[in-house]
């Protein structure tokens, strides 16, 4: 098992329904951040690493931000549609301040290199990874600043080979986290699996968000805090 530190100043996770008013989910899904991991080793076959068991917490519970935009529905050769009808406006929602802990466990995988070992090279050795464009978290513009490989000591999470505590301010060593814990009465219902060619094969899953922050003292994988499969 890893644990990876993310870091991305915004991002758009915008919910299946949504539609004049872009609606996020209230975190990242489950299913953009496995995405985003496997184009981070530069994988570009979704179901190559089925079976990995995922974890997540979060720093602070993600700030929603709107932002109101212009769109031109006609762009091209309909003049008189573009002048009365084409300008309309849409509004967007984003997370603000995203800063997480995501677990990787390939115990469930058969893959011959798993997601683990694969993530540990790509972030030791980033030159020798074959992929796309920069790493983001769900669309190409939502680039993350940070992914980092960190380990739990003494209650804090520490950058590995540093020798001080992971304080990103003036707040201190980061302690508590707010858990991301499968629940099937929890109040959020996220997408872990999207079927990108339709909707027949899209799975969510319910979750629950801590509502206050807690001590962290191992990784989920216990009746309390139950691993997230990707299957």
């Amino acid at each position: 098992m890893i644990a990876l530190y993310i870091e991305a100043p915004y991002g758009e996770f915008r919910k299946s329904y949504a539609r004049s008013y872009a609606e996020t989910y209230e975190v990242p899904p489950p299913a953009t951040i496995y995405g985003m991991l496997l184009s981070a080793v530069g994988e570009r076959f979704r179901k190559a690493h089925s079976g990995v068991r995922l974890g997540f917490a979060y720093r602070r519970r993600p700030r929603v931000a709107t932002t109101l935009r212009k769109v031109s529905r006609y762009k091209y050769g309909v003049a008189s549609k573009q002048s009365e009808l084409g300008n309309t406006l849409e509004f967007i929602e984003s997370l603000c301040n995203i800063e997480m802990i995501c677990w990787v466990n390939s115990e469930g995988e058969h893959a011959e290199m798993t997601l683990e070992r694969r993530l540990i090279d790509a972030i030791q050795f980033p030159g020798r990874i074959n992929r796309y464009g920069v790493v983001s978290l769900g669309l190409s513009d939502d680039m993350i600043n940070e992914i980092s490989l960190v380990e739990l000591e003494d209650g804090m999470f520490r950058k590995v080979g540093e020798a001080d505590g992971h304080s990103g301010d003036d707040e201190g060593p980061w302690t508590k986290w707010h858990r991301l814990i499968p629940d099937s009465s929890g109040e959020l219902e996220l997408p872990i699996w999207v079927d990108h060619l339709g909707s027949a094969d899209t799975r969510r899953q319910r979750f629950r968000l801590d509502s206050e922050p807690v001590d962290i003292v191992s990784g989920p994988g216990d009746a309390e805090w139950p691993w997230l499969i990707i299957e």
